[in-house]
């Protein structure tokens, strides 16, 4: 980074790098001039096996030193001695911050598939239909519904068709109902709805959370193999570095 403030060529620059070298120098007691590379790249094998940029100016011994943030790699290594490394670092993408994707209006049917919603409502009416037939078959299911009348009793069913749908729906959104099955065989159908109304809202529950988590936190690039894969996105690195290398 250009220092604003600057009277000679040594204190012309600021940054990390810079205060490494000026703490070197002063530890080791040399002087420095900082040249800038003609070509500004860090430096890249051509076809001819030349180097340039800064390691071009190591190997054909036009400088002494390069100051840089270079990234060690096999090739440059076989050609000049680096130091420690200071910074340890993959490659980073930035880019503008991806907008919010808008919920839809029947986004929640969407952590479980359509074939899914179609055997569920397929499930849904034959159990109603069976609960409703075995009501009807079993003996226990027959009472009076109005005891206190001296009139004759009229037995009747309660798990009407009508009630048997509503019964089986109020398992499912797991609200309880004025209707009890007292026979065996009702009792038998409701314990397996019930069941699998268990399954299946813990199933809902769970993706409806990990989808909405999920469509938050989307970004249109993960990682370095998602930006090399596509083609609608521009992006750029620095010429004559590693990254160059690495997309080619």
């Amino acid at each position: 980074m250009l220092n604003p403030n600057w009277t000679n060529s040594t204190d012309k620059y600021m940054g990390f790098c810079i205060d490494i070298l000026l703490d070197l120098s002063e530890r080791l007691s040399f002087a420095f001039e900082i040249e800038i590379v003609k070509d500004e790249i860090f430096g890249k094998k051509n076809e001819k096996g030349e180097w340039n940029g800064i390691i071009g100016e190591l190997v054909n011994r036009r400088a002494d030193l390069g100051l840089a943030g270079l990234t060690i790699t096999y090739q440059r290594e076989q050609a000049i001695d680096f130091t420690k490394p200071f910074l340890t670092l993959g490659i980073n993408i930035l880019f503008k911050k991806a907008q919010r994707v808008k919920p839809k209006l029947f986004g929640f049917f969407k952590p479980l598939s359509i074939d899914v919603w179609l055997y569920m409502i397929a499930a849904y009416f034959a159990v109603s239909f069976a609960l409703y037939l075995v009501a009807r078959l079993s003996p226990y299911e027959w009472r009076d519904l109005h005891p206190c009348k001296r009139t004759r009793a009229e037995l009747e069913n309660q798990f009407t068709f009508f009630n048997s749908l509503w019964f089986l729906i109020g398992n499912i959104m797991q609200q309880g109902t004025d209707l009890n099955p007292t026979a065996p065989s009702t009792r038998m159908i409701s314990c397996l709805w019930s069941f699998f109304t268990l399954i299946i809202v813990s199933s809902y529950t769970a993706n409806l959370a990990a989808f909405l988590t999920v469509q938050r936190m989307q970004t249109p690039i993960e990682n370095a193999d998602d930006l090399a894969s596509q083609t609608k996105i521009a992006y750029g690195f620095q010429r004559g570095g590693s990254t160059e290398n690495f997309f080619r």
